[in-house]
């Protein structure tokens, strides 16, 4: 019995049939076990501390397959198999790494390498070299360079935009050719490797290029490791004393050659009157295996909820109408694969038989609430409601929303790319014992079990079992979102007209606080002569809609809150002038689960052959319509498509100018998002929408 629960009642089963669908009696049984029995602590601990991080393809993953296949098996559930999504050519496995400073002082280092890197064939110990900002600082290090460790801080990309004077273009010109220059001269040394400085003191850990395509013959060779920044200034600090630092590197990287299969791990207790209908618990077993880390809250505590949530059902003797599939995913880290393929391998009747498909994936913090539609609301709200009496001091709260998430970083979203309901659980609580966030945790150094919140797991654990089991003994399925409904929601607000203004167009932000995790996203203005703003925060975790935004032009100041799968998200910022301004502000996420601060830019336009308004015609329709686009210095591409069916933003657009191709996606309201692809032939555009329609585009005249 965990002591924080042995006071707290059992639900009554005569206050049982308000709050759920299923038997008032097994639900009060799973509560008592989930509540007065728990395991999913020494689940967790052996799933971080015994195997281990668990990379996609490595042998801890492979390990953590077989040991969650054998727990769902020892269970008692049934269907227990691995479900093979994939191979790798070549397995990677780190095994224990070091880094110090070891002249003229002793120091060890928090540092990093990327997954399916180059190791160091033994201790590589070296003298370290600052890198030049200077052609004269490289002239003094040149004949230093072989075997030397470089130290340098992480390199950003310039942009050159439209709008600047020629000196300011001649400058940036020759800054980049400099860069090259030193760049080059580097890396035709015969250099130990680089030490490269992270932006703060969490080190993130992510994976090389290339990583499903390595051969033995393809490995990479160049050791690059990421040091903290204060080891970073430490070491930098020494240097320009005068002092000579040694530093000695450890990376004991394993590559096998296969091919090596990669599973999801599956596991059903059957449906006793429709078993072919299915409910899906889900979680991702995967993790990155940076030094340090344990995969312990990405996501071993998800993978371990879903363990939890398997035995309580078990041992409370649930015998659900339809059928409970529990899910370990891998391949999630690197794109969702694992869960993508699963649902790629379903036939169209069995996709229309799921239920709905739950995903446990934001770190210790216990399960919140879901995003629904309004059909689901009441069947969701039915389905959570034992857990509100249940665990009061944690809210349960189910958000509805006019559509459900298109995007997102986690499993959830293939299965509603797909049309099958996918919830990814809201994340609640304190994030982390010592007060430490999941940005702090997350693919840092700091994913231990040190972090982890047991309470918070069991309230997680329990929550999962009675929401399946509930949807499980329910009357229908879960509704879906109507196909039709999705075409003609959410209408465009009449009311907004949209006005060019400061704020207009595409930022690319980053997190600046001090804890805060190395991550990047954009931000997406449209303005309205009212002040009011509309557009997107899209990240990594996917895209969240802003749902309020105003600005205010004589302050220059801009407020707006946006809906993410992780909770509610505010932003409060600044914008500052200049031919370049920033915007710089603070960003709180859910209940104070985060709050750090972020600065944005926005990447300046530059002129291209296709800048501009253009009109298109497309034959098969016998319609046409005009779509605006501006391409960034990276290529980023930009603008809107209207026609008389569309008027949307574009998403995920670039522009190839060696290749004269371009391609984004819109919103069209009969298909969801339709991808464009097109080749710039002479004076015109020509290419397809959606894979298939044919169209041709000119300039639009007076658009020249």
């Amino acid at each position: 019995m965990h002591p924080r629960f042995a006071a707290l009642p059992v639900l009554l089963c005569a206050s049982a049939p308000a709050l759920g669908q299923g038997s008032p009696q097994v639900i009060a049984r799973i509560i008592e076990e989930g509540k007065q029995n728990s395991h999913v602590w020494e689940t967790l601990t052996y799933l971080a501390e015994e195997i281990g991080p668990r990379l996609t393809g490595s042998t801890n993953l492979a390990r953590a397959s077989a040991w969650t296949r054998d727990e769902f098996a020892r269970l008692g559930l049934d269907d227990v198999h691995l479900h093979r999504w994939g191979e790798l050519p070549v397995r990677f496995d780190r095994g224990p790494c070091r880094a110090r400073v070891v002249a003229p002082l002793q120091r060890e280092l928090e540092f990093t390498a990327r997954s399916w890197s180059a190791g160091t064939d033994g201790p590589l110990r070296a003298r370290v070299v600052l890198e030049p900002e200077t052609l004269e600082g490289l002239e003094a290090i040149e004949g230093e360079l072989d075997g030397s460790w470089v130290l340098g801080k992480s390199r950003r990309r310039s942009r050159r935009g439209r709008g600047g004077d020629a000196e300011q273009d001649a400058d940036a010109a020759a800054k980049r050719e400099l860069r090259e220059k030193i760049a080059a001269t580097i890396d035709a040394a015969d250099i130990a490797g680089r030490l490269t400085a992270s932006r703060n003191d969490l080190v993130i850990t992510g994976g090389e290029r290339g990583w499903r395509e390595l051969t033995m013959d393809t490995l990479p060779t160049d050791v690059n490791v990421t040091i903290r920044r204060s080891d970073y200034e430490a070491i930098a600090e020494l240097i320009e004393a005068g002092e000579e630092v040694e530093v000695e590197v450890d990376l004991v990287h394993h590559f096998s050659e296969g091919p090596f299969p990669i599973f999801n791990t599956v596991a059903e207790i059957p449906g006793s009157e429709w078993p072919e209908q299915v409910v899906i618990l889900s979680a991702h077993l995967d993790s990155w295996d940076g030094p340090g880390s344990q995969g312990a809250q990405d996501n071993g505590t998800g993978s371990s909820v879903m363990l939890e949530a398997a035995r309580i059902l078990m041992a409370a003797g649930a015998e659900p109408k339809r059928t409970i599939r529990f899910c370990l995913w891998t391949g999630e880290e690197q794109g969702l694969y694992g869960s993508r393929k699963f649902v790629e391998d379903l036939s169209d009747e069995e996709k229309a038989l799921i239920s709905a498909a739950f995903v446990d994936d934001g770190g210790t913090n216990f399960e919140g609430g879901l995003v629904c539609i309004e059909p689901m609301s009441e069947m969701l709200d039915r389905a959570i409601a034992p857990l509100v009496e249940a665990f009061p001091e944690y809210e349960v709260l189910n958000v509805v929303r006019e559509r459900m998430p298109r995007g997102g970083g986690s499993d959830h979203a293939s299965f509603n790319r797909a049309g099958i309901p996918g919830f990814f659980w809201i994340e609640k609580g304190s994030g982390g014992r010592e007060e430490k966030s999941y940005g702090f945790i997350h693919h840092t150094q700091h994913d231990t079990t040190r972090y982890a919140v047991e309470e918070y797991l069991i309230q997680s654990a329990t929550c999962s079992a009675v929401t399946a089991y509930n949807l499980a003994m329910a009357d229908t399925l879960l509704p879906r979102e109507d196909p039709e409904a999705v075409a003609e929601a959410p209408a465009p607000d009449p009311t907004f007209e949209v006005v060019s203004g400061p704020l207009s167009g595409t930022w690319e932000a980053r997190l600046t606080g001090e804890e805060a995790p190395d991550m990047t996203f954009s931000l997406r203005f449209e303005h309205a002569e009212d002040g009011r703003l509309r557009g997107a925060l899209v990240s990594p975790m996917g895209e969240a809609p802003i749902v309020e935004g105003s600005f205010d032009a004589e302050a220059r100041t801009m407020r707006l809150v946006a809906d993410s799968d992780m909770g509610r998200l505010s932003l409060e910022g600044s914008l500052g002038e200049g031919e370049q301004p920033t915007i710089e502000g603070s960003l709180e996420m859910g209940e104070g689960a985060m709050q750090t601060t972020f600065r944005a830019t926005r990447p300046p336009v530059v002129e291209t052959p296709i800048s501009g308004t253009w009109e298109g015609y497309i034959e098969e329709m016998d319609s046409t319509f005009l779509v605006t686009l501006a391409v960034a210095a990276d290529g980023a591409l930009s603008g809107r498509f209207k026609s008389s069916q569309s008027d949307s933003e574009l998403f995920d657009g670039r522009w190839d100018a060696q290749a004269g191709t371009l391609s984004f996606e819109y919103d069209y309201p009969h298909a969801g998002r339709l991808e464009v692809q097109a080749k710039l032939e002479g004076e015109r555009l020509v290419g397809t929408l959606g894979g298939r329609v044919q169209f041709v585009a000119k300039r639009l005249a007076g658009d020249q």
